[in-house]
């Protein structure tokens, strides 16, 4: 199964050589096998998924180009400005990055469900331009008790979901649900139907004042308060906006 795929991949590639020679470089393909733990076949099995997924995403044009606001990402710029995927501005104590997940920020009048996972590929990319979190790994936080149902979006979730699961070059190492409403065992429910058992397993949901969280987190993670952001009680204060448009001003 893996030979044929890397067949078919081995054409694809001949075929967009040149759009990929400045992308798919040793730096780029060693992301692969440091996720994988240096197993060069589930490395190159991720990496074949990886370009499947990412055409599926950008399509075939804008695939081949770099991610980034002004090239594969141009036109996602109202997407990407309502926050919520982001990237908190430390890595924890391990150099894990750690991502940002707000459902109550969802304003379905300014986004597509492509839009939305093309902006999570961007900000996964974001963060993989740190060396500690390719080899160490990414904290998803769901920041989720000020959404609504209404606000859920099964196909975006379905889009990040099926993007972590062997394609992006990402290990992640936990999922943390903080503050979970009520109707957090619906969207479980479905969660389940689309995760890994894998990643099931990763899944650590947060409940109680934010001075117990906060424990939790620092006691049985290693992540200090000053490694959280304001919203959950801790010091460090997410400032999306600034951070996207520090990363335009720097061609990124």
């Amino acid at each position: 199964m893996l030979k044929t795929q890397l067949f078919t991949f081995i054409g694809n590639q001949l075929r967009f050589k040149t759009k990929l020679i400045n992308i798919a470089t040793n730096d780029f393909k060693l992301m692969f096998l440091r996720c994988e733990v240096f197993n060069a076949d589930l490395a190159a099995k991720r990496y074949v998924k990886y370009w499947d997924k990412r055409v599926e995403h950008f399509g075939p044009e804008k695939a081949f180009k770099k991610i980034s606001l002004s090239d594969a990402n141009a036109g996602d710029e109202e997407t990407m400005d309502l926050g919520v995927i982001s990237l908190l501005g430390k890595q924890d104590d391990q150099g894990r990055s750690i991502l940002i997940y707000d459902p109550s920020k969802y304003d379905k009048s300014k986004y597509t469900t492509s839009s939305m996972i093309r902006t999570f590929w961007y900000v996964v990319h974001s963060a993989l331009e740190v060396e500690e979190t390719q080899k160490h790994g990414m904290i998803f936080l769901g920041d989720v008790y000020r959404a609504k149902l209404s606000q859920f979006d099964r196909e975006v979730s379905k889009g990040i979901v099926g993007s972590i699961s062997g394609a992006l070059p990402i290990r992640m190492s936990a999922i943390h649900i903080v503050h979970p409403p009520t109707f957090f065992r619906i969207v479980f429910a479905f969660l389940k139907l689309v995760m890994s058992k894998r990643l099931l397993k990763r899944i650590y949901v947060h409940s109680g004042d934010d001075q117990k969280v906060l424990a939790e987190f620092e006691a049985k993670f290693g992540i200090a308060k000053d490694k959280l952001p304001t919203t959950i009680g801790g010091s460090l204060v997410l400032d999306h906006h600034s951070w996207i448009k520090m990363r335009r001003d720097s061609g990124l």
